[in-house]
């Protein structure tokens, strides 16, 4: 943060942010791009933001902010890199990858040179954290979606060997494997964090791209169109928030538009949106956290979880267990794994849990005899979770499991690992984790402060689902009322009381001692020499698409 008196070289590094968007904005004019008079891009630095786009002036619903050739966005097809190079790609990310990494090494002698220079050199994304950062967020199914091994994999096998035949095409010389790596990562997180799907004419965009994944096409849609991506300037300047957003990317067929969608007050800042990610993703792609997004927020639920809760819960045998498995899969319902999310109003279109998830657990927890039946009639149980206690008792017991995953921690873990840096400056300066550089106090409390968001928003959702299930619970009648009792009444009776009367996170704490996990704070473990963290690595790596499916009550 800039602060109110600036030596010398603070105020060099501010002339230096300025010079450098005011000729961003001049090229951008060159170039045919049409800007309101009524806008500014801002430096917001101060509030932690960078550059934004603020109004100058009061602007009203549906008015134009500012317009951009499609031929002034930066795609592959865009860039100067020659055509022979171009050919050697077919997936989108690495050529687009290559054509940035090209522009960007000619300097001077590229046309997308203004452009470049408002670029971050830096990020915080999750591809840069260290080993032992990236531990505050154990628990999380985030630390597998990073993806950094596969796009490592992806650039030393396909971007780096044409990098290094065409090294002089390139400006490469005497540049050697580990720095073109690190610009390969440079290039593909600006992507990551800028890019924009390009969609055809006479569609708008709500968000920046959402289909980039660490460079993967998802292989389940394959009748789908996969749009190009392309750097689009200033309109990626735009900072986003899901509650202010005022403002939306409409496509045309020879220029995008950004327009604003309500009224904005003069010096209100511009916001775009991207769209319903958790922290998490946020955290990933664009390398902070907000709270605007924590209504979002979302814990996977693998499927081998479901699995295991389920023999030991149920005593189901496994054949019985494929049989089920198995003929959800026939039915188009079955995943690797759930979302549950946070609960919904009622004037939301959203589901706390997803119906495929209600519906594998309803299927599970019938009977032979009834599960027999659902087959012959080739149907599906109903996906409702309001009546059937042995299905909130699976789901209550899969939540329970789940919670064990990440750590118990109190909020002034915060507190005690900076009282732990000021304790230990040795650490400053030095490697702690070979596999990344010196350790930065101000860099890791600031990273363990995301994490933590992350993570107390990961244990919200759980906690609220199980509250959603003892709800769910108690509107249930005691088995048996109404009807004389008869064996085994009274202790189902008793079991759903003691459900409905548990303290979640207690018996989730009691889980983790049981596998062996420890309780103690992060900081007594953080003085640390770089060791492992705690990921099972069940957890799969996949992006789910929404299926359509049929649902028919037994």
């Amino acid at each position: 943060m800039l602060s109110a008196s600036l030596d010398m070289s603070e105020m060099d590094e501010s002339d230096d942010f300025a010079t450098k968007s005011d000729a961003f904005l001049s090229w951008l004019q060159q170039n045919n791009t049409t800007i309101s008079p009524k806008i500014e891009l801002a430096d917001l630095r101060t509030q932690q933001a960078g550059r934004g786009v603020r109004a100058q002036e009061d602007i009203a619903e549906d008015e134009v902010l500012f317009t951009i050739p499609r031929s002034s966005i930066l795609t592959t097809e865009t860039s100067t890199l020659p055509n022979d190079i171009k050919s050697k790609f077919n997936d989108q990310w690495l050529s687009l990858v290559t054509a940035m990494i090209y522009e960007y090494q000619r300097g001077e002698g590229s046309i997308w040179k203004p452009y470049f220079d408002v670029l971050p050199l830096e990020f915080n994304t999750l591809m840069f954290w260290r080993k032992y950062e990236l531990e505050h967020l154990e628990g999380t199914a985030v630390i597998n979606k990073i993806g950094k091994e596969s796009a490592d994999a992806s650039f030393k096998d396909k971007v780096i060997p044409v990098l290094q035949e065409h090294a002089g095409i390139f400006n490469l010389d005497d540049v050697d494997e580990k720095e073109l790596l690190e610009l390969c990562h440079r290039m593909g997180s600006t992507i990551m964090a800028y890019a924009f799907d390009l969609e055809k004419a006479s569609s708008s965009s709500d968000s920046k791209t959402d289909e980039g994944e660490d460079w993967e096409v998802d292989e389940d849609e394959n009748d789908t169109e996969i749009l190009p991506k392309g750097m689009v300037p200033l309109a990626d300047m735009l900072n986003a928030d899901a509650d202010r957003n005022n403002a939306k990317l409409y496509y045309e067929e020879d220029k995008v538009v950004m327009k604003s969608i309500k009224s904005i007050k003069a010096g209100e800042e511009i916001f775009n949106d991207y769209g319903p990610l958790p922290q998490a993703d946020v955290l990933r792609r664009y390398g902070y956290t907000t709270p605007n997004y924590a209504k979002c927020d979302v814990v996977e639920i693998p499927l081998d979880l479901i699995k295991e809760c389920t023999r030991r819960q149920l005593k189901m045998r496994e054949q019985d267990l494929i049989d089920r498995t198995s003929y959800l899969t026939e039915q188009g319902v079955l995943e690797e794994a759930y979302d549950i999310a946070r609960p919904c109003n009622p004037e939301e279109e959203c589901q706390q849990f997803p119906e495929e998830l209600c519906t594998l657990l309803n299927t599970l927890t019938t009977s032979k005899p009834d599960f027999e039946k659902l087959k012959q009639k080739d149907k599906l149980p109903s996906p409702s979770l309001t009546h059937s206690e042995p299905t909130l008792r699976l789901l209550y017991s899969v939540l329970v499991q789940r919670r064990a995953d990440y750590k118990f921690d109190t909020p002034t873990d915060h507190e005690r690992l900076t009282q732990h840096i000021a304790n230990h400056p040795n650490l400053l300066g030095t490697v702690i984790d070979p596999t990344g550089p010196p350790f930065d106090a101000l860099t890791t409390n600031h990273r363990f402060r995301e994490a933590y968001a992350v993570v107390l928003g990961e244990k919200r959702v759980l906690q609220e689902a199980a509250d959603s299930v003892q709800d769910l619970l108690r509107t249930l009648p005691e088995q048996g009322e109404g009807q004389s009792k008869g064996k085994g009444k009274g202790n189902s009776k008793s079991k759903k009381r003691k459900l409905e009367e548990a303290d979640f996170e207690e018996e989730a704490k009691d889980t983790r001692v049981r596998r062996g996990g420890a309780l103690t704070e992060i900081v007594a473990q953080k003085s640390r020499l770089g060791t492992g963290g705690g990921q099972s690595g069940r957890r799969t790596d996949l992006e789910r698409k929404g299926k359509k499916t049929r649902f028919s009550g037994t």
